[in-house]
């Protein structure tokens, strides 16, 4: 996902520093990605109400065109609820629509204590699994004559989607390709990898392979979720050194 150009808003809210895009196709997105920001990051707190028109029209040096389709984007991602008369109010984390780029990102930005990035690898070890009983269960010889176990092995997000590709669940694929895409520029998901990591996801997609090529359903889904678990827990930051 690009991310919005660089805004830097004084405290105050006045708009004279503020270096806003000045293409309008680009105001409202960017206008949305900084109160999407500020809401994932507890400025506007459950509850609360954004300012009113007039104040983020000045805040952010825009018309209220381009305000209300930043608050009507909000509303489609479920971070605000829009009530006639008692303005727009910040919705509960367990309404947000996770998916949508913009609030994944910003999650698991302020995500201090990792509890979304849980979230996903509970997500990923559930539905790969699933996929990766699928991909064994329409495996067959052909298949397996012209999948090359060594290419898997070069890169991780490669071995993984030629899993969840060869599982034929086109909806269960594109939510971890949605999910990865974030997760992946987070630091503190993806760790730091050492050559003995490396060599550990290796045999461990490899062990995985065995058990497609097998057409051993439940061995594949157990040996995917062994796999997505045991690497998490092996780079997964260590709570007291945050």
């Amino acid at each position: 996902m690009s991310q919005p150009e660089s805004v830097q808003i004084p405290p105050d809210g006045s708009p004279e520093a503020a270096a806003w895009p000045r293409r309008p196709q680009r105001l409202a997105t960017a206008v949305v990605a900084d109160l999407v920001d500020r809401i994932v990051g507890a400025e506007f707190t459950e509850g609360t109400a954004l300012p009113i028109e007039p104040v983020l029209c000045e805040r952010y040096a825009v018309s209220r065109t381009v305000i209300r389709e930043a608050v009507k984007a909000l509303e489609a991602m479920r971070l605000v609820r829009v009530l006639q008369g008692h303005g727009t109010t910040v919705r509960r984390f367990e309404d947000w629509d996770l998916l949508t780029p913009v609030v994944l990102a910003a999650t698991v930005r302020h995500d201090a204590e990792l509890s979304i990035l849980e979230d996903l690898i509970d997500v990923r070890c559930t539905l790969e699994s699933q996929m990766a009983r699928q991909a064994a269960g329409r495996a067959t010889d052909a298949s397996c004559e012209n999948a090359d176990p060594a290419r898997y092995l070069k890169a991780d997000l490669d071995f993984h989607d030629a899993i969840m590709a060869a599982s034929g669940n086109r909806l269960g694929r594109a939510i971890i390709h949605n999910i990865n895409a974030e997760a992946f520029r987070s630091l503190r998901y993806i760790g730091e990898p050492t050559k003995e990591e490396c060599e550990l996801s290796n045999v461990a997609h490899q062990a995985v392979w065995e058990r497609i090529e097998a057409r051993d359903a439940d061995g594949a889904s157990q040996a995917m979720n062994d796999h997505i678990l045991g690497s998490w827990q092996r780079r997964r930051p260590d709570r007291s050194s945050r």
